[in-house]
């Protein structure tokens, strides 16, 4: 049975990722044209919810994929498996004019089961980056003469994260755990030129940017007291390499030209990061937590065509309630959550840094009694960006729904 279930998610990891290397617009922000687009921040299970705050909560009941070392806690006989989707609808803003897009996609796969009474194993594919924008209505008149040059520029697709976690429990207080990730995405932009003159004539350029990448990290928890939690995480620098294939055409009214390029890139430094996290339960049946997270990307020297990198900081919290009156009963197995979450962004523009916060809703769906597999639905209202300086400000609506589900090994089923 256990080879089974492995065997099937295994093949769904696989199937996912081609998935994802084949998809389009995995974002709709025109914020994504920086870096390798916009970092994702879905995370897996009930995460979402609570201000993206989980750093410091064991994977008892749930894929937690914020911490490696919440995999030492997976019980025996559990097998847990975290499927997400989401869908992002926001408006941007620029002066006097307004854009609304909505984009729907795959947010993750994960699988997690124990090793042995102290150790857990799990692998997760997430979208690391994504990138989606358009930019078109861009005129001028040719220097030198009445003839008209209009471009329109698009970008799509991203990064994808293939995240391996092992935790282990050191003692029945505290664990350790490291983790490995494959990076490995393309970036497409496509720029059409229209030349207007006596005759009609286009340029179209299309550009596909792959990176690749191996990026480690390691994390710990304790459970100080019963009801108090501390975690910690890092995230070690590393390189994406890439390459770049170019496709360029021009075409006139009468006749079409192809010319091929394949070249090298600069290679894309992710920095160093590290990230603190507390829970706490009040009377037993709240349960908060609170993160706190920094990228040190000053360090790795590198500047976008019309931004700069520079450090960031991530703050996120979040509250769950849960009955603790007769279990048997449905409603009292609901959990409801909020949260915030805020970070100051990693680029800067002019001197102003593109931040983002959101408040976050989510509940808790349980499916089956005598398991943690549950449905997990969140909300997200946010905003990033600003109007000054001549930017733009996005404001977003963000629906996720995880099922998480468990799969118990070994155990004869219960009749009532």
């Amino acid at each position: 049975m256990k080879i089974k279930y492995i065997t099937l998610c295994a093949v769904l990891l696989v199937v996912s990722s081609t998935v994802l290397g084949q998809s389009n617009a995995l974002s709709s922000s025109p914020y994504s044209l920086y870096g390798l687009g916009l970092t994702n921040d879905i995370g897996t299970g009930k995460i979402n919810g609570l201000g993206k705050s989980g750093i410091a909560m064991p994977s008892s009941t749930f894929i937690n994929n914020s911490n490696p070392a919440s995999f030492g806690a997976i019980p025996q006989n559990s097998f847990f498996y975290d499927f997400g989707f989401k869908t992002e609808t926001n408006t941007s803003a620029e002066g006097g004019t307004s854009n609304s897009n909505i984009i729907a996609n795959f947010s993750n796969i994960g699988i997690a089961f124990p090793i042995n009474e102290k150790s857990g194993f799990a692998a997760t594919l997430i979208p690391f980056t994504s990138v989606g924008y358009t930019i078109s209505g861009i005129e001028s008149y040719i220097e030198g003469s009445s003839n008209l040059f209009s471009s329109a520029i698009e970008g799509e697709g991203g990064i994808n994260d293939l995240k391996l976690n092992y935790g282990y429990a050191l003692t029945e207080n505290f664990r350790l755990g490291i983790t490995a990730s494959a990076l490995f995405g393309k970036i497409t932009e496509t720029e059409t030129n229209y030349i207007f003159a006596d005759s009609y004539s286009s340029i179209l350029i299309e550009e596909d940017s792959r990176y690749s990448g191996l990026r480690l990290g390691a994390g710990f928890q304790y459970d100080i007291v019963n009801n108090l939690s501390v975690g910690g995480v890092v995230n070690l620098p590393a390189t994406l390499s890439g390459d770049k294939i170019g496709t360029t055409t021009i075409s006139t009214d009468v006749t079409a030209e192809v010319y091929e390029t394949d070249s090298t890139i600069d290679d894309f430094k992710l920095p160093l990061e590290f990230g603190f996290g507390l829970q706490t339960t009040l009377k037993q049946a709240f349960t908060i937590s609170l993160d706190y997270k920094k990228s040190f990307w000053d360090d790795t020297n590198q500047s976008d065509q019309i931004g700069t990198f520079v450090d960031q900081n991530f703050f996120g919290a979040g509250v769950q309630f849960k009955s603790t009156r007769n279990q048997l009963k449905f409603f009292n197995r609901l959990e409801y959550r909020a949260g915030f979450n805020y970070d100051n962004g990693n680029i800067e523009i002019d001197n102003t840094r593109i931040s983002n916060s959101a408040l976050n809703l989510g509940i808790g769906i349980p499916l089956k009694r005598d398991t943690s597999s549950m449905i997990n639905f969140s909300y997200s209202y946010g905003n990033k960006g600003t109007i000054s300086n001549g930017l733009i400000k996005e404001n977003y609506h963000l629906f996720s729904i995880n099922l998480s589900l468990e799969g118990l090994w070994f155990q004869k089923r219960k009749i009532y």
